[in-house]
């Protein structure tokens, strides 16, 4: 089990620091809020570098400056001062001075000015940006609700969930992407080296090459030709784009890529059901919470359709009904809704459909990187062993001739 060392704040706002063993980084937050501890710093003993409770992956659903880790850290900080009854101004200036990034701090101690110039919590926070939209939305449902602790702490975790998400899906491509790369560069070199070295002895000697070695000399051809072509195919394919092709086109194109279009469908409406989730558990009302929702979609035709809903609703529609028609949702994720349109628990509905969306989009991408592996290999084994054998062939016929 890991140690870590860790730096706290007590009720009392007393600094407090130890060692621990946990699970995780989630798990010692836990350990230290049943002793009415707040987490502020932390590190695993036997690594040099420092974690904040995520992985160091520099994934960012923010601005470059800023890492998700930093982010989802200071949520959730906040929210733990907060829940302690520590005036948000007090609870900013807290998490501003454990800041080691230095335009991180001034933006947040730039915040606590603001606030304390009058100004609402979400207001300073939409100001400073260092959340996206729908953050701050939530901030301002929190606030007017009185539950901007809780706020915080819900946005936390949701961010961290997405992270660890976004983090699993490429640890586990490294691997393949290796194989791949290291492939694609065994067989550059025995095109562009080897394969004009067996050519140029054969030319001397006068002698026909084989069949197998003229494929592979009309395929390095086609392959040296297409790398000088490259600039000019980006760009003119960076005009076609700009003037010709209309705004969603890639975004339909996505939806209709076998297998892709699940992973992207699955995911994009995990996110949302998430998000809209979150926001109603904030007091939102159904038509806000989804308009916010929806500025997370990044595919455009969904969120053209899901922004058709709203109108639909504020005429008196019901959810489930019109997203229905709309031809986004299963029937079984409709149903879902129409229960909790009628139980009055549709938030909870909302968190039910983005945990089932988020399962089938992880099993999805296990399955896909499962596959890929070991095709990737034998593709890239065949490939790599008939232009050896194309490249060695020649020479060994000639040596036996001799």
């Amino acid at each position: 089990m890991p140690v870590y060392k860790y730096k706290a704040l007590s009720k009392t706002g007393k600094e407090e620091k130890g060692t621990i063993e946990a699970n995780s980084v989630s798990h010692l937050k836990n350990v230290l809020s049943k002793k009415n501890l707040i987490l502020l710093e932390v590190e695993e003993l036997g690594k040099s570098k420092k974690i904040k409770s995520l992985k160091d992956l520099n994934i960012t659903f923010f601005k470059k400056q800023f890492s998700t880790d930093e982010i989802v850290f200071i949520l959730y900080e906040l929210g733990m001062l907060i829940g302690k009854n520590i005036h948000i101004t007090s609870a900013i200036e807290i998490v501003a001075n454990q800041q080691e990034n230095s335009l991180l701090k001034k933006k947040l101690l730039k915040a606590k000015s603001l606030i304390a110039e009058g100004k609402t919590v979400a207001e300073a926070f939409e100001e400073i940006e260092i959340f996206p939209k729908f953050l701050t939305e939530m901030i301002k449902a929190g606030e007017e609700a009185g539950a901007l602790g809780d706020i915080f702490i819900s946005a936390s975790e949701y961010l961290e969930k997405q992270n660890n998400f976004k983090s699993q899906i490429i640890n586990s491509l490294i691997y393949p992407s290796i194989v791949i790369g290291v492939g694609f560069l065994s067989l550059i070199i025995i095109m562009n080296v080897v394969v004009p070295t067996v050519v140029k002895i054969y030319n001397q000697f006068g002698k026909e090459l084989p069949t197998s070695t003229k494929i592979v000399i009309i395929f390095s051809s086609i392959f040296s030709l297409f790398l000088k072509s490259l600039p000019v195919i980006l760009i003119l394919g960076f005009i076609l784009n700009r003037k010709y092709l209309k705004k969603d086109f890639w975004d339909r194109l996505k939806l209709k890529i076998p297998f892709f279009n699940k992973v992207l469908l699955y995911s994009q409406i995990s996110s949302w059901a998430n998000t809209t989730a979150i926001l109603l558990k904030g007091g939102l009302q159904l038509t806000k919470a989804l308009e916010i929702a929806n500025s997370s979609i990044s595919n455009q035709v969904l969120k053209e359709k899901l922004q058709e809903v709203i109108p639909q609703i504020e005429k008196g529609k019901k959810l489930a009904d019109s997203l229905k028609e709309k031809q986004i949702l299963p029937e079984s994720s409709i149903q879902i809704l129409s229960v909790g349109e009628e139980t009055g628990q549709l938030e909870d509905m909302f968190q039910m459909i983005a945990d089932i969306y988020k399962k089938q989009t992880e099993k999805l991408i296990t399955r896909f990187i499962t596959l890929l592996e070991p095709i990737t290999l034998i593709i890239l084994s065949v490939m790599i062993g008939f232009f050896i054998f194309a490249t060695l062939f020649p020479i060994f016929n000639l040596s036996v001739k001799q």
